[in-house]
């Protein structure tokens, strides 16, 4: 095992990404990349998968999960799981990591992605073997104080990886091959604040590297007087830099630009919402259909995927999950994976 997964025990790297979210850092995560379908191109079954010959590093990760998982045990399968990715990807990803080396081996054969929307040990497990797996530092707040160390923190993550885009998502998630030599890794940027656009967007420029911005789109029209009080009451966490009376969330017009400047801005629904509260149709046209329907207006373009509030996975069993589909989504960021949608 590489010295990235052993200069830590579990619970050393465990309260190491604690830290950082506390202090509203970029957290590393580790997850899984899914199929909502089992007409999805690369949609197969995990037993199959597991009797694969997987790359030796994603061998290594998956030994990794195995040997960590049971020293994080949490009340409940999702909590342990999310220990033990974030534990593994603050090694794996974080500053003491070893850079990954480039790939010269022939292209892995086609495993194909897992369409089980279940949440489990072993499914995870068989996803980190197959090397269906995303790397994704999530971001929320970024004040102007935090540029310089986080122009840093990007520029050290271009050097030993690729920025994912959206064509590299699809193609991925489309044949079940990761088609570059260096890992792909995703900075993600949430609730839509305006230091995202005034900041992140300008540090991820000047690293070299592509941001995803998902916005909660009622923020975005809530009025500037309101605002501050409008993020206490629906979970938007604020920093001292973040002031009462000031504009605190993105316009519509730097929504349109960081489009035009080659970023990807998608909703978080409309405001920060969970998805077992939107259950009546009027809540599934605010949070699911309403805000892609402004944020393409805004861009000209086509929002890709969505993520609710607390990471809830897609099972395809709820309306609103069925709402998503119908909304034209093609994937969903929830806390251990990432899912494309049928169609």
């Amino acid at each position: 095992m590489s010295h990235s997964f052993t200069a830590f025990t579990p619970q050393d790297a465990l309260e190491a990404s604690r830290r950082l979210v506390a202090r509203r850092r970029g957290v590393p995560m580790y997850v899984s990349l899914r199929s909502a379908s089992a007409s999805n191109d690369a949609a197969g079954g995990t037993d199959e998968r597991l009797s694969g010959t997987p790359h030796p590093a994603d061998a290594e990760l998956a030994d990794a999960f195995a040997a960590s998982r049971p020293q994080l045990e949490a009340p409940g399968e999702e909590e342990t799981l999310i220990r033990t990715l974030q534990a593994l990807a603050h090694a794996g990803l974080g500053p003491e990591r070893v850079p990954p080396r480039p790939s010269t081996s022939a292209a892995p054969p086609h495993l194909p992605l897992s369409a089980d929307p279940g949440i489990s040990a072993r499914g995870t497990e068989s996803d980190l073997r197959a090397g269906h797996f995303l790397r994704v530092v999530n971001y929320h707040n970024t004040p102007a104080s935090w540029k310089d160390e986080l122009v840093a923190e990007l520029r050290g993550y271009a050097e030993d990886f690729e920025t994912v885009d959206v064509a590299d998502l699809e193609r991925f998630a489309g044949t079940g091959v990761w088609h570059k030599s260096r890992p792909g890794l995703i900075p993600v940027f949430y609730e839509g604040y305006r230091d995202n656009y005034d900041v992140a967007a300008a540090a991820c420029e000047e690293a070299g590297v592509i941001g995803w911005f998902f916005v909660c789109t009622a923020f975005v029209d809530t009025p500037v007087d309101d605002q501050y009080a409008y993020a206490l009451a629906h979970r938007i966490k604020l920093v001292p830099e973040n002031p009462r009376g000031e504009r605190l969330a993105m316009s519509w017009d730097e929504i349109a630009d960081l489009h035009r400047r080659g970023h990807v801005v998608t909703p978080h629904t409309a405001s920060h919402a969970l998805a077992r509260e939107v259950l009546a149709p009027e809540d599934i046209e605010r949070e699911v259909i309403e805000p892609k329907r402004l944020m393409d207006r805004a861009t000209g373009g086509s929002a890709l995927c969505t993520a609710w509030l607390e990471g809830t996975s897609w099972t395809g069993e709820s309306a609103a999950d069925r709402a998503l589909v119908e909304a034209g989504y093609r994937f969903v960021f929830s806390n251990t994976m990432v899912q494309r949608l049928p169609g």
